[in-house]
């Protein structure tokens, strides 16, 4: 059975990373980590109270930031 699973993205939109719930934009983080942290932190509430799956994604140029990030530290 293919359960749906409830999607948390985290996109570039210029000068701040926007967090969508199912495609609905719930809040805006300057800061890539705070984006990361508030989607996680969300995420990981619903998997308590939610009987489907629940997921966190991001789009590349996440994932490009990250990579830059790892590379300076």
């Amino acid at each position: 059975m293919n359960q749906h699973v409830i999607d948390y993205h985290i996109a570039d939109i210029g000068e701040a990373w926007a967090i969508f719930r199912e495609g609905v934009q719930i809040a805006v983080r300057k800061d890539p980590g705070d984006a990361i942290a508030f989607a996680n932190f969300f995420a990981d509430r619903e998997t308590r109270i939610a009987t489907r799956p629940v997921r966190v994604s991001a789009d590349h140029h996440m994932h490009r930031t990250l990579s830059e990030i790892r590379r300076a530290a």
